[in-house]
């Protein structure tokens, strides 16, 4: 069965946009055109979504990214399946590529209608690609791509459009549109184009092409030609003294009807009544990893079978809940590497936020941190009922800050030794077992602040060599232990550290500080001897 989702664009030449009736669209900023201020590659102006894909808007060019995430849908929650059939349910993606053929350098002659919400980037170690404020717009107009013609971008109720604007007395000859990376390309009976992949297609509606001349709309007969893969426009008569708008219309069809890209994982409240929320996101960043799938002049390709590569991503909502404030994405730069998930979030009494989590990024964005690199680990962790994919360097522990505006990376370290950390799994194999029952059990731990905002973070461990310091059990006990640390607030000076467990797996899970300023915490093991003390309630293992 095949969904479609239909998204419109539309290209509007904006010099004389003057001259033409305006039209009043509904919009949706969920599906605006985000600006680029620095966070994608320099070629890139504009990102958009539509369900199965994403469009990204780059100089000379449109690139159409499907992506395929029903494997891992399939997966979600499942804690039965076996390696053989994880294998089976990898994410599958794509691109296709729309060259404007000869065309001039885009350049945006304005954007309107942004968004109340924005969104902060912290995206892997260079610091210059920290961008903060990145609007969406409903609509942008871009100058002369060809001689006398303009383009301008619309997204009208959640659908996105493109129209051709033509200035009087100029050839609309000059528009050659090619398209690269489909399977195929063809013209059907009803003068509709498709570009075929396998994953989904675009279809281009017959194009709906017209002049307003005294007020009045007039129709303009107009079809698409195909020479190979380049597509052009064939036009009857019509007054070449008045502007030409070409307005074809896209659908995008995908075969798997799989739309959903993030999962949500943690959240916490603001103090003044705001909420955040946290979760791992896929492929919202523009992906360049080294893989010429495609035979095109363009770095933009995508890493063919992969599992879920994820960044974090945090929300902040008003509230009552009615709106998006802003959204972080943080994590490493490399999307084909590094890996990152958020399992637990708490906000200090300025409404600051901190985060816990793992990250198998070497590349993850760090700020006076305790500890400023990767320390490794076993590569390829794969936890498929959750959707994530640490490949090639094992995971760290990561403790971050993050302004309450949003707009700064106020700390960020990694915690971790030379094996993974943060992570709860199996030992010698990636089935559920053990510490393991609930599809989320992978990814416990929690991050508490006491009286001077210093963060306490309970995970666990495999590393021998976890930084510890001024600790009640100094020495790793078994296969996976407990972990305790506390950081001051700054997260670049790490005041105490402990493990805490027995000869076999063993896992914190949440901490807390009571009244009289003691630490707290629990959790679970399957060591038959847990260190303990003097009148425990239960003092020996029950099986």
């Amino acid at each position: 069965m095949r969904l479609k989702i239909i998204s419109i664009f539309s290209f509007l030449f904006s010099s004389f946009f003057s001259f033409v009736q305006e039209i009043n669209y509904q919009h949706d900023i969920t599906y605006a055109f985000i600006e680029n201020k620095g966070q994608w590659d320099p070629a890139v102006l504009f990102k958009s979504k539509f369900d199965g894909g994403n469009l990204w808007i780059q100089n000379k060019k449109f690139v159409f990214h499907f992506q395929d995430f029903s494997g891992i849908h399939a997966a979600h929650g499942n804690t039965t399946l076996k390696q053989e059939d994880l294998d089976k349910l990898k994410n599958r993606q794509t691109v296709i590529h729309l060259n404007f053929n000869n065309s001039n350098e885009f350049r945006i002659a304005e954007k309107l209608n942004p968004s109340s919400n924005y969104y902060n980037y912290f995206i892997g170690n260079d610091k210059s690609k920290w961008v903060s404020n990145v609007r969406g717009f409903n609509e942008a107009k871009i100058k002369n791509i060809y001689h006398g013609i303009d383009l301008k971008l619309i997204e009208d109720n959640s659908k996105l459009k493109y129209e051709f604007h033509v200035a009087p007395n100029i050839s609309p000859k000059a528009i050659q549109l090619e398209f690269v990376g489909q399977e195929k390309i063809f013209i059907d009976k009803n003068g509709d184009l498709h570009i075929q992949t396998e994953i989904g297609e675009v279809v281009e509606e017959k194009p709906y092409t017209y002049q307003i001349i005294n007020g009045k709309l007039k129709e303009v007969r107009c079809s698409f030609k195909v020479d190979k893969n380049v597509v052009s426009f064939e036009l009857g008569e019509y007054d070449k003294t008045e502007i030409l708008i070409i307005d074809p219309s896209l659908v995008f069809a995908t075969y798997s009807g799989s739309v959903t890209d993030n999962f949500g994982m943690t959240a916490t409240y603001a103090h003044n009544g705001e909420a955040y929320s946290g979760g791992t996101v896929f492929g919202n960043q523009y992906p360049t990893p080294d893989n010429s799938s495609f035979g095109i002049s363009s770095n933009f390709t995508v890493n063919q079978g992969v599992y879920g590569i994820t960044d974090v991503f945090v929300s902040k909502y008003s509230a009552d809940g009615s709106k998006m404030l802003w959204t972080n994405f943080i994590g490493g730069g490399n999307n084909n590497q590094g890996t990152e998930t958020v399992h637990s979030l708490i906000a200090d009494k300025n409404d600051n936020l901190y985060l816990y989590g793992a990250t198998s990024s070497t590349d993850f964005p760090i700020v006076n941190g305790y500890q400023t690199t990767h320390g490794g680990g076993t590569s390829n962790l794969n936890f498929g009922s959750n959707g994530v994919y640490h490949l090639n360097q094992g995971t760290d522990i990561y403790i971050s800050k993050i302004s309450s505006d949003g707009h700064q990376l106020l700390g960020s370290t990694y915690i971790g030794g030379s094996q993974n950390d943060g992570v709860n799994y199996k030992n010698n194999s990636l089935l559920y077992e053990d510490l393991m029952t609930n599809y989320g059990d992978n990814s416990r731990g929690e991050i508490m602040l006491d009286s001077a905002g210093n963060c306490i973070i309970a995970s666990c461990t495999r590393s021998t060599n976890f930084p510890i310091i001024n600790a009640f059990q100094p020495n790793i006990g078994g296969l996976q232990d407990g972990v305790l640390f506390k950081l001051d607030k700054n997260l670049s000076t790490l005041i105490w550290s402990s493990y805490f467990g027995g000869t076999n797996n063993d896992m914190i899970n949440s901490v807390k500080i009571d009244s009289t300023y003691h630490i707290v915490f629990a959790g679970g093991t399957s060591s038959n001897n847990l260190p303990q003390t003097r009148g425990t309630w239960q003092s020996t293992d029950n099986g």
